[in-house]
């Protein structure tokens, strides 16, 4: 008997815009999560720079990550406030989260979904993929093959970042 995947992977859609802020406000503090605006217009600028882990048992949205690409080889704060800054046939990925919801956490789909966002890009024909994280999760990024650049320029929410990129070959 033919079992269905749990999870289908997908990019965004306008029908997933209120679940994604959702997701956002619980995954990120305050003065680092997106807004319900700066969401919608990444949704609706790119949404195939979204990738979804949506649940098909429990019909929810359980995870996801979105980028944006531009030919900058330097991450910018803009980026998650300004979707018009996505450069169609850029060589560079700019991760502006992965988030999984908490009762999802723990049960590696946020490294399914790193994993399949990797392959995607690499299908894309991406160079490089960047991205900015807390000091804490460098060792998590690390393990997937990110190489940490050091302290970030970044000051997203008042925050400080730590830069890593990853090399498609």
């Amino acid at each position: 008997m033919y079992k269905q995947e749990r999870y289908l992977f997908r990019a965004a859609t306008e029908e997933d815009i209120r679940e994604l802020a959702a997701i956002e406000k619980i995954c990120f503090s305050e003065n680092e999560a997106c807004s319900y605006e700066e969401v919608k217009d990444r949704v609706e600028k790119i949404p195939e720079d979204f990738l979804i882990a949506f649940d098909q048992v429990n019909k929810k949205i359980a995870g996801y990550m979105s980028g944006i690409h531009s030919g900058s080889e330097v991450f910018l704060d803009e980026f998650f406030q300004n979707a018009s800054l996505q450069e169609k046939g850029a060589k560079h990925c700019f991760l502006l989260g992965l988030e999984v919801r908490p009762e999802y956490q723990g049960k590696g789909l946020a490294s399914q979904i790193m994993n399949r966002y990797i392959d995607m890009e690499e299908e894309r024909g991406t160079e490089k993929i960047f991205l900015t994280c807390h000091t804490h999760f460098v060792p998590f990024y690390s393990g997937f093959g990110y190489e940490h650049l050091g302290k970030s320029p970044s000051t997203w929410g008042g925050e400080s970042w730590e830069d890593m990129v990853y090399i498609l070959a």
